[in-house]
Formats: structure tokens, C-alpha cells, sequence
């Protein structure tokens, strides 16, 4: 229950990416190491294969040791995604010095926005998907720094979500595990 409970909390971010990604995609999840963001990376992973990479960009020392051991993340980038250049230098240091087609925000603290937005390759897409998002700070910096990308909101539904998300949940084991040890009592 508990663990169905968890995912089910976020199921509408994994749905999303479904949408989202496309094969020969880049794609960067900030705050990959929470419920949100690993079953991003899985379902962009799923997708993409190996056409294209999956980042995690992660804060935590401790979840940036657990994503390192997962299969589905290509490459696993520690620091603070409140820092907009560094996180942005990393990530385009990890994809050759591009930015990604996609970066999926799930982060839960505030100020990530830039970091989402200078991460982003121009004509790319940035999903937000975090309620510590200020959309008054993405839209406005996107313009000042004459990004353009397309910004979305993720609003927690999306058609088949629940269904999407408990399948994930039987078909890896990997996923399955690390968040049963998380999210179950």
C-alpha cells in the first residue's frame, strides 16, 4: 500500500514524460533521486533505449550513489540545481556541451528554474513538475535570457497516469526496490 501510495502521488510526472520523450532524445531530470524523478528517468529511458542519454542531476550524495547503481541513468551529476550556471555547465559538460531536448524539474526546493532553462537546448523543452516552481521566475528568466524553449506545467493529470505508473512499478524490479525500501512502512 504504501508504496502504491507513493507512486500514485506522482504518477501524473512519469505519464508526462511518456508524452514528452522521444527516441534520440537527451533528457535531464533535476531532482532525479525522489519518487518523481526516478520513475521519470525509467520511463525516459524505456523510450529513448540507447538512441539518446538519460541524466539525473541530484543534490543528495546519498541518492546520487543509489542512481548510479540503476541501469536506466546514463550519467548521474551531483550539485545544486540552485546554482543555474554550474548545474548548467555540468549538464552540458555530461551531453558534449549541448543542452538537453528535455529537462523534467521535479526538485523540491525553490530557485531551480534557471538552472531548468540555461540546461535546455534552444527549441528544447523544459517540464516543471514541482510545486516549489515560481512560473512568475521560469517565464520571466526564460525571456531575459532569450531562451527559446517551450515551458510546461505539469498539473498531476494525465490520461492513463495511474495505469502507466503501476505498470512501471511491476516491470522493474530495480525501480520497484529502491522505492519499496523509500516509500513503504
Amino acid at each position: 500500500e504504501g508504496l502504491a501510495l507513493a507512486a500514485l502521488d506522482v504518477c501524473g510526472a512519469p505519464a508526462q514524460t511518456a508524452q514528452l520523450v522521444k527516441p534520440g532524445m537527451n533528457v535531464v531530470v533535476i531532482g532525479g533521486g525522489g519518487k518523481s524523478g526516478l520513475l521519470c528517468l525509467y520511463q525516459a529511458k524505456k523510450i529513448i533505449g540507447n538512441t539518446g542519454r538519460v541524466l539525473a542531476f541530484e543534490y543528495s550524495p546519498s541518492a546520487c550513489e543509489r542512481l548510479r547503481k540503476l541501469s536506466f541513468v546514463d550519467d548521474v551529476i551531483e550539485g545544486n540545481a540552485q546554482n543555474a550556471i554550474e548545474t548548467s555547465n555540468k549538464i552540458k559538460a555530461s551531453l558534449g556541451g549541448t543542452g538537453a531536448d528535455l529537462v523534467i524539474n521535479v526538485a523540491n526546493v525553490a530557485g531551480t528554474e534557471m538552472a531548468s532553462i540555461l540546461s535546455t537546448k534552444n527549441k528544447g523543452t523544459v517540464y516543471f513538475f514541482s510545486m516549489a516552481t515560481s512560473f512568475t521566475a521560469a517565464a520571466l528568466g526564460a525571456e531575459g535570457v532569450a531562451a527559446d524553449i517551450t515551458l510546461m506545467i505539469g498539473n498531476g493529470y494525465t490520461e492513463g497516469h495511474a495505469a502507466l505508473t503501476l505498470d512501471v512499478l511491476r516491470e522493474s524490479a530495480e525501480l520497484r526496490t529502491i522505492l519499496q525500501a523509500l516509500y513503504e512502512t
